[in-house]
């Protein structure tokens, strides 16, 4: 898709029942087949992550369509949420995000890292497509990282 109109907007209380919903949709396939799918578990995770500030609405020709977390520490830019409703995944829209934090970091020159759940393969090499390398392992995540004067070349 090309010419997309993406922009991201700093969440506001009423974007919040938009971010549970986003975090369901496009994760729960991955957390029902690691954890199971407790609701009451999964919203109670989702408002605390919506109350950790930082949290932008992505947008595509004027259309909610995610959510993208991201904080800058003293030593690194950590892309906390990247959640996509699914019928606009693989459509740029993610990428866009990417990119974005992506000049985050590079002009901050902070390395660039997130993590992902291990059944979420497609993640993995969605990422790897911008560079980000697996730089640890735990019993249910990978985490990647960029660094700051990392290339990348999309495939």
């Amino acid at each position: 898709m090309t010419g997309l109109s993406v922009t991201l907007t700093e969440a506001q209380e009423s974007d919040r029942a938009f971010f549970i919903e986003v975090h369901h949709l496009a994760y729960r396939t991955h957390i029902e087949a690691m954890f199971g799918w407790d609701a009451d578990l999964q919203r109670e995770y989702a408002n605390s992550a919506f109350d950790s500030e930082n949290i932008f609405i992505v947008w595509l020709d004027g259309e909610q369509v995610g959510v993208v977390g991201l904080d800058i520490l003293p030593d690194f830019v950590w892309l906390k949420q990247l959640y996509i409703l699914p019928t606009y995944q693989r459509k740029g829209v993610g990428g866009f995000v990417v990119r974005w934090a992506i000049g985050i970091s590079q002009s901050r020159k902070k390395e660039l890292r997130l993590q992902t759940l291990k059944v979420n393969v497609s993640a993995v090499e969605f990422y790897q497509r911008y560079g980000f390398e697996i730089s640890e392992e735990t019993d249910t995540h990978w985490e990647l990282s960029r660094a700051v004067d990392g290339c990348f070349h999309e495939k």
